[in-house]
């Protein structure tokens, strides 16, 4: 009886330690998602009861979105991947004649004209972007490649345009002068243009030779920049 009564015990206290651990093991487990539930409760909602029932107020979360856009500025003048070369070969007579125009060839549409496109997104409300001509002629303006240290001054090349919204500023030897082209709406820029170049034979004329060119003087400039 003995042996029995302390097998009948110790099934007893095998019993109750498997309980215990049910125990611990459920209130662990409680544990762990009582903390998930706290760690997400910033997105995450619990309804019971009616809430969660037919008609009820259910289970609400929020999700934030933020989009961040970066500011840019495109400036187009010409070919994309090329610099163009306008040119102009003014016949005897033109030279002859002060005042007298000469339409260019090249450019990437021809004719001395040239694509023009300005887009940007940057800058303030009213602020606009500033477009500045400058070229390497070190104020002289476009010189003669024969060495004879002659010059054709850059305001004898004249940039016409067929959208108002985008004029080109006025070519001159020292390189400073600019325009505004006001914003479109709100803060963004955004103009297409063509622009044309001609050329006025000056009061004096001018020596033979062939003028400018990237190595005489010739090379323009063109920046757009936020203000």
């Amino acid at each position: 009886m003995e042996t029995k009564a302390g097998i009948i015990l110790l099934g007893q206290g095998e019993g109750i330690m498997k309980t215990k651990a049910r125990i611990i093991l459920l209130g662990l487990v409680m544990a762990v998602v009582f903390c998930y539930v706290t760690s997400v409760r910033a997105d995450s909602d619990f309804a019971t009861g009616a809430a969660a029932g037919s008609g009820g107020t259910g289970a609400a979360v929020n999700l934030d979105f933020q989009i961040t856009i970066p500011s840019f500025l495109y400036f187009r003048v010409g070919s994309i991947g090329s610099i163009d070369q306008i040119q102009f070969a003014p016949t005897p007579t033109d030279v002859f004649t002060p005042g007298n125009i000469t339409a260019g060839t090249g450019g990437d549409l021809g004719s001395g004209t040239v694509t023009v496109s300005l887009i940007s997104n940057a800058g303030a409300i009213g602020n606009g972007v500033d477009i500045t001509e400058t070229n390497n002629s070190s104020g002289n303006g476009l010189a003669n490649d024969d060495g004879t240290l002659t010059y054709i001054n850059y305001a004898q090349i004249n940039t016409a345009t067929n959208n108002g919204n985008l004029p080109a500023p006025l070519l001159s030897n020292g390189g400073s002068n600019s325009v505004n082209i006001a914003n479109t709406s709100g803060v963004i820029t955004n103009e297409q243009a063509q622009w044309t170049y001609t050329y006025t034979n000056p009061v004096t004329t001018p020596a033979a030779g062939t003028y400018g060119g990237n190595g005489f003087g010739g090379r323009v400039t063109y920046t757009a920049a936020v203000p």
